[in-house]
C-alpha cells in the first residue's frame, strides 16, 4: 500500500507566492493611487496602505502571539529529547557541563558589558523624577486608560506565553 505524502511544503509554497501576489497589490495600489494624486486626485496612497493594515492587523497580531506562545514549549522539548537521545549519564553530564560554563560566562560578559555601560553613559541622569508628576484625581487616570474594544480582548485571548 502506498503511503500518503505530507503535502505542507505544497501548502507553505502556495501561501508564500499568494502573500507575494497579495503584497504587490497592495503595492501597485498603492503606486496607482499616488499616480492620481499627481494627476490632482486628493486621495492618499497612505490611507489605502494603512486602511489595509489595519484591516488585517488582528490576524498579524493573533499570528505573532501564536508563534511566540509556542516558542518556549518547543526549546524546552527539543533541549529534553536532545538530552535523553545522549544516551549514558557521562556524555550528558559533560555536555550539560560545557551549556553550563557557555551560559555563565555569556551572562558574566553581558552583566560586565551592561554594568560599564550604564557607568559608561549614565542613563537618566538628568532626569528630574519630581518634576513630571502629576497630581491628578484617579478619574483624570482612568480617563486616559485605553477603553475596551472587541479587537483588543481577541488580542488578549491568546496569550504570549504558556507559562
Amino acid at each position: 500500500m502506498k503511503e500518503k505524502k505530507s503535502q505542507l511544503t505544497l501548502y507553505i509554497l502556495i501561501a508564500m507566492v499568494l502573500g507575494a501576489l497579495l503584497g504587490y497589490i497592495v503595492y501597485y495600489k498603492a503606486m496607482h493611487s499616488l499616480e492620481a494624486i499627481a494627476a490632482g486626485d486628493k486621495f492618499n496612497a497612505a490611507t489605502l496602505t494603512q486602511g489595509f493594515a489595519d484591516k488585517i492587523k488582528l490576524l498579524t497580531t493573533i499570528f505573532l502571539r501564536l508563534i511566540q506562545m509556542i516558542i518556549s514549549p518547543l526549546v524546552f522539548c527539543t533541549l529534553a529529547v536532545g538530552i535523553a537521545k545522549l544516551g549514558d549519564m557521562k556524555s550528558v553530564g559533560r555536555v550539560g557541563g560545557r551549556a553550563m560554563l557557555w551560559f555563565i560566562s555569556a551572562s558574566l560578559v553581558s552583566l560586565a558589558l551592561g554594568t560599564l555601560l550604564v557607568n559608561l553613559f549614565q542613563p537618566g541622569h538628568a532626569i528630574d523624577i519630581n518634576s513630571n508628576v502629576n497630581h491628578g484625581s484617579a478619574s483624570d487616570i482612568i480617563s486616559h486608560t485605553q477603553e475596551f474594544s472587541l479587537q483588543s480582548f481577541i488580542e488578549h485571548v491568546f496569550p504570549k506565553s504558556v507559562i
